[in-house]
């Protein structure tokens, strides 16, 4: 989850600060904020974040699919599971960000087509049949993904989850469908280890 984490963190940068020139994709510089105060590039602004958290609260999902908090963004609801985050990037923000800045004209369009990147990428990497159709399309939209990162943010380093992230092409080539190897059957149990209640002495 490092790649989503790291791009929701881009994203929220601009609910304080705001940043200096950023170039686009043809290496020209862009205008330093957008008109409500936020970066050109990245950012959300409090007013955006607050749409999005009412369209979390609106949306109608099945009930075995997991909800992003309705306070998103915010330190209060705690760390998300893994599953909070994949539904936020599978669905959530890609369709916000589309409403917020999808159109071409937008001076965050370049944020739009990353958070696109990585959404793909989660959906031909968690496929349930892998055809080399699929190792293809997600390498090359976790790769993109991850050099507008870099031009959103130039001073971002990336994590070794970032570098590991490129080499799951070749574990679903190695290993097959996501599904059958991904940690969410450990964490469960995890999460249930830590339900237990204890007094902390073994045998006891």
């Amino acid at each position: 989850n490092r790649a989503v984490k790291s791009h929701f963190e881009v994203m929220s940068e601009g609910e304080e600060d705001e940043s200096d020139d950023e170039s686009d994709d043809d290496g020209q510089k862009s205008e330093a904020s957008a008109d409500d105060g936020t970066p050109s590039t990245g950012g959300v602004s409090k007013e955006e974040l607050k749409k999005i958290r009412k369209w979390i609260t609106e949306t109608t999902r099945p009930g075995w699919y997991a909800s992003p908090p309705k306070n998103l963004g915010e330190p209060t609801h705690g760390k998300l599971k893994a599953a909070q985050w994949r539904s936020a990037m599978e669905f959530d923000i890609p369709v916000a960000s589309a409403q917020l800045w999808g159109h071409s004209n937008s001076t965050r369009h370049m944020l739009f087509r990353c958070t696109m990147h990585l959404a793909l990428a989660i959906r031909f990497a968690t496929a349930h049949e892998i055809t080399d159709r699929h190792i293809n399309e997600y390498t090359k939209h976790m790769l993109k993904h991850l050099e507008l990162l870099l031009l959103i943010d130039p001073s971002m380093r990336l994590r070794p989850n970032h570098h590991n992230a490129l080499h799951i092409g070749e574990y679903l080539r190695r290993f097959g469908p996501m599904h059958g190897w991904w940690m969410f059957p450990f964490e469960r149990v995890i999460g249930r280890l830590q339900r237990s209640s204890t007094n902390f002495k073994i045998g006891k």
